[in-house]
């Protein structure tokens, strides 16, 4: 397989990825192909080393590539949403515009809180708590970023599975696996009791069934992750 140069002034890594989508919805690129190595990417794609990475961690995390030690890079045998919807696509595209992208979330969170306390069973609003107890125990500062990352997330795809709703379960995963490397990026010692303070507001919340969630908490929410997500991209 081989790859032109790029020719926009858009962020590279995002062009890396609209490459590899477009391929794969021409059928250019098909599941199990092999891809160029990443000193292979570089040189055709005319980038450095950064966006090649960044865009290789990005399409490994939704799944559509898959990284075998000692033979390389390969497109995912196995068919999925990911790898042709293009509404997940499109989601990745917009993937670098900080602002919306947490707008965006912290509203599917108000969504999820919403759906879970009319719909969600007792079993799955408490396997919620229980993840969080979990974490109080298990997030260390000894722990590696992406070991904090995963214990993070393990909370939200809870929040997900207890909406028992397909469609916000597989929306709000990809929302979430776009998150992931910025996550890995702010992950430090001492934001771990920032996390933990936010999972217990948003427990707070699900608690509060007889209360609407008002727009001061939508904007602290969204707040705080503009916060978080800016100093991780100044850090990074």
């Amino acid at each position: 397989m081989q790859f032109e140069k790029l020719s926009t002034s858009s962020k590279k890594s995002t062009e890396i990825v609209s490459l590899i989508k477009d391929k794969l919805l021409d059928g250019t690129l098909k599941n199990g192909d092999k891809l160029p190595t990443e000193k292979e990417l570089v040189e055709q794609l005319g980038v450095s080393r950064t966006p090649v990475r960044e865009a290789i961690k990005v399409l490994e995390s939704i799944g559509v590539i898959q990284i075998k030690r000692g033979e390389g890079m390969f497109i995912t045998n196995n068919p999925s949403h990911f790898s042709l919807n293009p509404l997940i696509f499109s989601l990745i595209m917009h993937s670098n515009r900080t602002e919306k992208l947490i707008e965006f979330r912290q509203h599917f969170e108000i969504l999820l809180i919403n759906m879970i306390r009319t719909n969600g069973s007792p079993e799955k609003t408490k396997k919620i708590e229980e993840v969080y107890q979990s974490q109080t125990r298990r997030m260390k500062p000894d722990l590696s970023s992406e070991e904090l990352a995963d214990i993070d997330l393990e909370f939200h795809y809870a929040a997900l599975e207890a909406t028992e709703n397909d469609f916000v379960i597989e929306i709000g995963k990809t929302i979430y696996e776009l998150y992931k490397p910025k996550m890995i990026q702010s992950k430090q010692a001492d934001t771990i009791e920032w996390t933990l303070q936010t999972h217990r507001a948003y427990l707070d919340l699900l608690r509060q069934k007889d209360a609407a969630v008002n727009e001061e908490q939508i904007n602290k929410m969204i707040f705080n992750n503009r916060t978080w997500l800016e100093e991780a991209e100044v850090n990074d």
